[in-house]
């Protein structure tokens, strides 16, 4: 990992180059390359959807069909440990999300304007393997949005993953999921949203499942809602002198480890510090296996940014709002209140970013690629729709109308509407 001081040239350009990591990662062409297969899927339907389920995901197999019928779990023994974990983590997400259920609201008095809330009808839940990664991503949209009030959850998965993982068979029908649809890339995003003659569409498509993924939400937004993009894994260390150097190296390599495009930055303000984990992160990679997806990360992305102090180091999150942060600070509480722009922030070193993200309730659902800017990690919210609701009083009328007709442009039509007379008795 290279080393930059921030303030300096190089350190700048570094910085520079993690605030429009956004334009590297989703490029115009992937942008483009989703589009048509969102568009093919949109005008042809299944047959489109068939052709890419056969080339992508069953490699040339026939298939009959993409919806799973009955239970999915097959009896297999997924072990007591797993089960356990898995329990754990709905409890400890359940009662994360339980408090965060919106509710409405009406004006006091005769008129004004109040909020009526609902939940969206149906959701679309990508899962894009087995993995434990994978996994908690599900549960960390199913979980809220059944809170919220769901009635339909569909799942979209890619046959082979459906197959490989035992866990994931367990975990869809430990969340009684029913629909479910063996496919997955840019295709089923496409079917979910525009829906075919053999999958039903959607009001909302969340959940990571890589760049193409990714792009084709961003096609079809506006069909459908969205989540933010949540792919590649991005963690960002604050430490100080007190740090544990093999602490902060072991987690950015778990970082650098999810994915070749992963951040893993370390931002502290001792250069003692820097130099042991750049030791010791440069000592893991070599007994890596060549084409471990931590090598490309950590030379693409991993970096330490030496910082003057912690209100610097804060600064520098801020410019990067990555989605995890982890802070290995004397003071962590003073730190985590400068920290604007962030989907997570683990605090201390018995928090560390993988606990929060499978078992405290966090989850994956959380924004990437400087998405913290603007998105906030799924929840209840994420799966309510909020419609405005006015009322104003016979008696108030003559003079909210007065100001309407003030600030409206004049209009015959539109005064004869607010016209007191035209409104009649009732």
């Amino acid at each position: 990992m290279k080393i930059w001081q921030s303030g300096e040239e190089k350190g700048e350009r570094y910085l520079q180059q993690l605030e429009a990591r956004y334009a590297r990662l989703f490029p115009a062409q992937l942008d483009e390359k989703a589009r048509r297969t969102v568009a093919a899927v949109a005008k042809q339907g299944d047959k489109a959807l068939v052709a890419y389920v056969r080339r992508l995901d069953l490699k040339g197999r026939p298939t009959e069909g993409f919806r799973l019928h009955g239970t999915v779990a097959g009896g297999e023994d997924v072990g007591e440990e797993f089960v356990n974990a898995v329990e754990l983590a709905l409890a400890n997400l359940k009662g994360f999300h339980e408090p965060q259920a919106v509710k409405g609201f009406t004006p006091e008095g005769d008129d004004g304007l109040g909020i009526r809330v609902r939940p969206i009808e149906s959701l679309g839940v990508y899962v894009a393997d087995g993995s434990a990664a994978s996994l908690a991503s599900l549960l960390t949209a199913v979980v809220p949005a059944r809170i919220a009030g769901v009635s339909r959850i569909a799942v979209a998965t890619p046959p082979r993953a459906f197959l490989a993982s035992p866990q994931l068979r367990y975990l869809l029908d430990r969340l009684d999921l029913r629909e479910i649809y063996l496919m997955g890339g840019a295709h089923a995003v496409a079917a979910l949203a525009y829906g075919t003659d053999s999958v039903a569409p959607v009001d909302k498509i969340v959940g990571a499942g890589g760049r193409m993924v990714a792009a084709a939400k961003r096609a079809v937004c506006g069909v459908v809602g969205v989540d933010a993009a949540a792919d590649p894994y991005e963690m960002v260390i604050v430490a100080d002198a007190r740090a544990e150097a093999e602490i902060a190296a072991g987690d950015l390599l778990a970082a650098a480890g999810r994915d070749e495009d992963a951040l893993a930055v370390l931002v502290t303000s001792s250069k003692s510090l820097a130099a042991k984990v750049e030791r010791r992160v440069a000592a893991r990679v070599r007994a890596l296996p060549r084409k471990h997806p931590a090598r490309s990360a950590l030379k693409n992305w991993g970096a330490i940014v030496l910082v003057p102090d912690l209100d610097a180091a804060a600064e520098v999150v801020n410019r990067i709002a990555p989605q995890h942060v982890e802070l290995l600070v004397a003071e962590p509480l003073r730190v985590q209140d400068l920290i604007e722009r962030a989907g997570m922030v683990s605090v201390g070193p018995w928090s560390p970013p993988a606990l929060a993200d499978l078992v405290l309730g966090g989850g994956l659902s959380l924004p990437a690629a400087g998405g913290a800017r603007f998105a906030s990690p799924l929840g209840v919210w994420d799966f309510v729709r909020r419609t405005v609701v006015a009322r104003a009083a016979a008696h108030r009328y003559p003079a909210l109308a007065r100001a309407a007709a003030a600030l409206a442009p004049k209009d015959e039509l539109h005064e004869e509407a607010l016209r007191a007379g035209s409104r009649g008795t009732m």
